[in-house]
C-alpha cells in the first residue's frame, strides 16, 4: 500500500475505532501516558461545536428594504411615496429611468389624477414599471417577474435589527500605473472628475456616493497583456488601505481585434477595480460609462438584456455620443445595487459574506432570472456561484481567498516557459517550491480580513500540500475542508501542485504543513496526540514508528503557534521564508521502527521515556534561530 493510502486509511479507522485501536497496543500505550492524551483528545471532541461557532460557522440574520420603480413612458411622471408613518413624497421620474425607493416597513405609491388616481401597495425587492395600456392608452403599473418575492417574516427581523452605520460614502482610492503618460496634475483631476461624476449616477440608483481618500500609482508588468493575470497583479501590488475600493487605470496599450476586455472586478464589493485607460477613439463620456459600468458590477449589478441599459454585456453602439444621452440603468440593476446599497449604508457592511441572508436570498432569485433572460452570457451564472459562496462563514471566504492565490501559483510553476511573463521562475522543484508556496500564501493573507489573516494562511497551506486527502478524510477537518474547497477544484489544485519538499522529502512536507492545520481546528493537545497515534499505527503493522515524521508534525505545530501568537510575522514571510529555518535537520533520527523496538529502546526503567524523546525533538525544533526571543529585562 502506498504512503498516501496508508496515511488517509489511518484516519479514517482510527476515528472509527480510537480506543480498539489503543488496546491493541498496551506497551506504547502505557510508554506515551496515553490515558492523559486519550482524555485531552476526547475534551477536544466535546468541545467541536464551540469550536465550529468561532470559526464562523453560523451568522446573524438582517436585511434592508427597497423597491424600485422604472418609468416605460416617453414623457416624465410625477408619483407620490408613501412610506408608514410617513408624510407622503413627491417623486418626478423621467423617462426611461429607474430610481429605488427605501422605506422602513410599508410603502404605498400613488399616481395618476381625476379619476384616474390610482394607489397600490409595493413589495419590499422588487421592480415595477409604468407604461401605457395598449387598448385603453391608460398609466398602468406592472412588476416584473424576478422570481420568489422577499420572506414574509421580515418586519419581524427588521425591527431587532441593530442600525450601526448610516454612511453611504464608500472611500476610494485611485491609482494609474507607471505607463501614465500625463504629468499628475492632469491625470489626477482628470480621474477625480469622472468619479465625482459616476458617484451622482451611483448615488440616485443606489443611495452610495463615493469619496476619493487616497491616489496613488502601481508598476505594471510591460509584457503583460493578458486581463486575468493584469487584474491578479493590480491586486497583489496594491493594499486598497485606507479606502475600502481600490480603482486602477491601466495605460498599457497592445492593439487588438474583436471583443476587448476593457475593465474588470471579481463581483459585489470586492475591493478592487481595474480599468483600461489607455484606448484609441474612446470620448471621455464613453470612458464614464465603462467606469460605471464596473461599479455597478461592484454594487451587485449584472448583465442586462436592456439596450439602452449601462449593464449591457458589450458597451457598445456609441449611446453616450448621441445628444442627450444619459447612463442610466435598468430596473432589475438598479434593485440589485439598491438592495446591496441599503445594506452597505445601514448596516456597514463592507464585505459580500457579510451581507444579510435574505438579501442574498434574493438576489440569488433576480441571478436566476438575469441567467435565462442572457443565456450565452455568463456573468449572472458567475454571480450566482460568487453570492452562494459568499454565504460561507468569513473565515472560510479568506482561506479561499488564499488558497485560489496558492492553486494560480501551482498553475503558472507548472506551464512551460514562453518568456510570456518576464522574470517568473517556472522550474521550481522540492525545498524552494515549499518556500515559494509559504511566501505566496503569506502575502495573499495580508489581503484578507486583518483578524483572519493567519488562520487563512495555514488552514489554506494545510489544504493546499495534502494530496492524499488526509484532511479531508478526518471527520474533525472535513467540514472546514469541503466548505472551503469543491471536489472539482481539489482535482484541479492536485493537478498543479508539483513536489513541494521540506529537508528535501514531500512526506515531511505533508506532515508539517497538515499539523499545522490541525492546530487551528482541532487545537494543541489533539493534534499532538492524532500525529502519535499515526506513528504508533505504524509501528504495528506499517511502515514503521518515525521521528522525523513527528519532527515535521511538532515543527508546524510551533508553526502555527507563533503565527497565531503574531511571534511570526506574515510581512517577514512573504518576504522571506526557507524551509530549513523552520525544520530542523532529521539526519540523526531513528525511522521504520517496529513496536518491539520501541519497547527495547524506551521501554527500560532506566531508559528514557518516549515521551522524553518527544519532548527533546520539539526542544530541538524551539531552539531554531527564528524561534528564539529576545533577552528581556530583569524589573527590579
Amino acid at each position: 500500500m502506498s504512503y498516501s493510502q496508508r496515511f488517509t486509511s489511518y484516519f479514517k479507522s482510527v476515528w472509527r475505532d480510537f480506543e480498539t485501536h489503543l488496546r491493541g497496543i498496551p506497551t506504547l500505550f502505557r510508554l506515551a501516558r496515553q490515558d492523559q492524551i486519550r482524555r485531552r483528545f476526547r475534551s477536544d471532541l466535546i468541545l467541536l461545536p464551540t469550536l465550529l461557532v468561532s470559526l464562523g460557522l453560523c451568522a446573524p440574520d438582517a436585511y434592508a428594504k427597497v423597491t424600485v420603480l422604472t418609468n416605460r413612458t416617453l414623457r416624465s411622471l410625477p408619483v407620490e411615496i408613501l412610506r408608514a408613518g410617513q408624510p407622503g413624497d413627491s417623486l418626478v421620474l423621467p423617462s426611461g429611468d429607474s430610481l429605488p425607493v427605501f422605506f422602513p416597513a410599508t410603502l404605498r405609491v400613488r399616481y395618476g389624477s381625476g379619476l384616474q388616481r390610482k394607489e397600490y401597495e409595493l413589495v419590499a425587492g422588487s421592480a415595477y414599471y409604468f407604461a401605457l395600456g395598449i387598448e385603453d392608452s391608460q398609466l398602468h403599473l406592472q412588476e416584473i417577474g424576478l422570481g420568489k418575492p422577499m420572506r414574509n417574516d421580515l418586519d419581524r427581523q427588521h425591527k431587532v435589527l441593530k442600525v450601526i452605520a448610516r454612511s453611504a460614502t464608500v472611500p476610494v482610492k485611485l491609482l494609474v500605473d507607471d505607463d501614465e503618460p500625463t504629468h499628475r496634475k492632469i491625470w489626477e483631476a482628470r480621474l477625480r472628475n469622472r468619479v465625482a461624476d459616476a458617484s451622482k449616477i451611483l448615488e440616485r440608483h443606489s443611495g452610495i456616493r463615493l469619496k476619493v481618500v487616497a491616489v496613488s500609482t502601481w508598476d505594471s508588468e510591460d509584457a503583460q497583456h493578458d486581463f486575468s493575470q493584469a487584474m491578479r497583479e493590480f491586486e497583489r501590488e496594491v493594499m486598497p488601505s485606507p479606502a475600502s475600493l481600490a480603482i486602477g487605470f491601466s495605460s498599457q496599450y497592445k492593439a487588438e481585434r474583436g471583443r476587448i476586455h476593457m475593465g474588470g472586478t471579481r463581483g459585489p464589493l470586492h475591493p478592487y477595480i481595474l480599468l483600461k485607460e489607455r484606448s484609441p477613439n474612446l470620448r471621455e463620456t464613453e470612458r464614464l460609462e465603462l467606469l460605471v459600468h464596473e461599479l455597478g458590477h461592484f454594487l451587485g449589478a449584472s448583465h442586462s438584456p436592456e439596450p439602452q441599459s449601462v449593464m449591457r454585456p458589450l458597451l457598445t453602439g456609441a449611446l453616450q455620443r448621441r445628444v442627450g444621452a444619459r447612463i442610466q440603468f435598468d430596473p432589475v440593476n438598479t434593485l440589485l445595487m439598491g438592495m446591496l446599497g441599503e445594506e452597505v449604508r445601514m448596516l456597514g457592511v463592507r464585505r459580500l459574506s457579510d451581507v444579510s441572508a435574505a438579501t442574498k436570498e434574493r438576489m440569488l432569485e433576480i441571478y436566476r432570472v438575469l441567467d435565462v433572460a442572457l443565456p450565452q452570457d455568463p456573468a449572472a451564472s458567475q454571480y450566482l456561484q460568487i453570492i452562494a459562496r459568499s454565504s460561507s462563514p468569513p473565515l472560510v471566504e479568506d482561506t479561499r481567498r488564499v488558497l485560489q492565490e496558492l492553486v494560480e501559483v501551482g498553475k503558472q510553476q507548472r506551464r512551460i516557459p514562453t518568456g510570456d511573463v518576464v522574470g517568473q521562475n517556472t522550474d521550481l522543484t522540492g525545498d524552494e517550491l515549499t518556500s515559494l508556496y509559504v511566501r505566496t500564501a503569506a502575502k495573499a493573507a495580508l489581503q484578507v480580513r486583518p483578524e483572519n489573516q493567519t488562520k487563512a494562511m495555514v488552514l489554506a497551506l494545510g489544504v493546499f500540500m495534502d494530496d492524499t486527502d488526509t484532511l479531508r478524510s478526518f471527520p474533525v477537518t472535513a467540514r472546514l475542508i469541503k466548505s472551503v474547497e469543491s471536489e472539482a477544484e481539489r482535482r484541479q489544485r492536485t493537478s498543479v501542485l508539483g513536489a513541494p519538499t521540506m529537508r528535501r522529502r514531500r512526506d515531511l512536507a505533508k506532515h508539517f504543513f497538515v499539523s499545522a492545520h490541525a492546530l487551528v481546528v482541532a487545537g494543541r493537545e489533539a493534534t499532538r496526540s492524532v500525529g502519535l497515534a499515526k506513528e504508533m499505527m505504524d509501528a504495528q503493522r506499517g511502515t514503521g514508528f518515525s521521528f522525523a515524521d513527528m519532527a515535521a508534525n511538532r515543527a508546524g505545530i510551533v508553526f502555527a503557534e507563533r503565527l497565531l501568537s503574531e511571534e511570526l510575522s506574515l510581512t517577514v514571510l512573504a518576504d522571506q521564508f526557507h524551509v530549513d529555518d523552520y525544520l530542523p535537520s532529521i539526519a540523526d533520527l531513528a525511522e521504520g521502527l517496529r513496536s518491539q523496538e520501541i519497547q527495547d529502546l524506551f521501554g527500560g526503567t532506566t531508559q528514557r521515556s518516549l515521551a522524553d524523546e518527544l519532548d527533546r525533538i520539539e526542544q530541538r525544533v524551539l531552539a531554531l534561530p527564528v524561534y528564539e526571543r529576545p533577552s528581556q529585562e530583569v524589573v527590579q
